[in-house]
Formats: C-alpha cells, sequence, structure tokens
C-alpha cells in the first residue's frame, strides 16, 4: 500500500524555521524602534557645538541618540536615513536659522509631520537666531523657500529637459517645504521650548523628562 507522508514526516529546514520565529524577531525589532531617539539640527557652527554638548549630557544619562555622524555610516544612503528620523518615536529638533533653510533639515521636520503626532514626537530646542516668533520674520522664511523655487526652475530651464533626475525631485521637496513651512513654524512658535541656557543649565532635565515620559506611552 501506499504511504502518503504527512507534512510532519519532514525535518524542519533552517528557512522554515527562521520564518516561525520571525514574528518574534519582529516583535523584538519593534520594541527597539518604539524604544529610539532621534535628532535633528544642522551641521556645523553654533547648532553643531550645541548638539554635541546635549549628546554628551544625555548619553551620560544613559539616553542614547541615534545620531547621523555616528550612526549613519560609511556610503549609508542618507534620504532613507532621514525618513526614519520622520517615523521615529521621540526626534529632538535642535532648531537653528540655518535648519529652516537646510532642504535636508526641512525634509526631516516635513516627515516628522507627515508621520503623524508632530506634537507628541517632536521635541524642539529653539536657538537664538530662529526668528519665527514674529509674523513679518517668519514671513522670511517662506520668502526664502520662494527664491530658492524660482532660482532652481529657472536653472532647470536653461538646460534640456531630458534626463534630469534629481533635479525634478529637489524641486519638489523645495515646493514641499514652501506649503508647510508656515503651519511647522507656526506650530513651534506655539510650544514653550524653554530657552537653550535653561536646557544646559538643568543638564537637559525637563527634555530628559518629557523622552521618559513618550517611551513609557
Amino acid at each position: 500500500m501506499e504511504q502518503y507522508l504527512q507534512a510532519n514526516d519532514f525535518p524542519q529546514t533552517k528557512e522554515e524555521d527562521k520564518h516561525e520565529q520571525s514574528p518574534k524577531k519582529q516583535e523584538t525589532e519593534t520594541a527597539k524602534y518604539e524604544k529610539e531617539i532621534f535628532i535633528s539640527y544642522a551641521w556645523g557652527g553654533d547648532s553643531e557645538t550645541y548638539v554635541n554638548h546635549l549628546d554628551e549630557v544625555l548619553q551620560s544619562k544613559g539616553i542614547a541618540i541615534i545620531r547621523d555622524k555616528r550612526d549613519l555610516g560609511y556610503k549609508g544612503l542618507i534620504k532613507a536615513f532621514m525618513e526614519k528620523i520622520g517615523r521615529g518615536k521621540c526626534v529632538i529638533a535642535v532648531i537653528s536659522d540655518k535648519y529652516l533653510k537646510s532642504p535636508n533639515c526641512m525634509f526631516e521636520l516635513v516627515q516628522i509631520a507627515k508621520n503623524g503626532d508632530f506634537y507628541d514626537r517632536i521635541f524642539p530646542i529653539m536657538l537664538p537666531d530662529v526668528q519665527i516668533y514674529n509674523p513679518i520674520e517668519r514671513i522670511k522664511y517662506i520668502k526664502y523657500w520662494e527664491d530658492q523655487i524660482k532660482e532652481l526652475d529657472k536653472a532647470m530651464k536653461g538646460v534640456s529637459a531630458a534626463n534630469l533626475q534629481g533635479f525634478r525631485e529637489e524641486i519638489d521637496l523645495y515646493t514641499e517645504i514652501r506649503h508647510t513651512i508656515a503651519e511647522l513654524t507656526n506650530l513651534l512658535r506655539d510650544m514653550n521650548t524653554l530657552t537653550p541656557d535653561i536646557h544646559s543649565e538643568s543638564d537637559f532635565d525637563e527634555l530628559s523628562k518629557a523622552i521618559a515620559r513618550r517611551l513609557d506611552e
């Protein structure tokens, strides 16, 4: 009589075993992801000096920050890393004038907003050179991005329309920033973010507590 083999008659392969364990692995990865703390800031100058100090203090408290210069790595994909920042449960944003004029920084800020719960996920620190509290000064940021769009658009029209990969995406980004910067800066200016000095002098105590509360949610 022909004997019909059952599925359990075969030894489980490593691939199948790996597949069966993947939900647990996925849970671990999700838990790790939900505890990640990112920092978004403009490189160079006072902004980076301040971030270096903030990073050092929080690390001494056992608060590990994911930071591009340390965690992106050689040949790491910049856009993918910035998108990951945008999805982060906690994002410390050190906002400076340079930040609000940087395509990369603004891409991160827009991504944070697009992923929802902007107020809950962002932990802003406003550096002294940020001009968002006066409406006339805020308008200048809108004007800045409108000028960037016009300048790039004019430059693109000066060459053949063929094979402009990357340039079109850039102008789309500038346009998205222009469309959202008024709302984003309005949200930021309404938050009591404390001054950079208050944060520094308290060893970022309020910031640390706020992050801890968010991670416990």
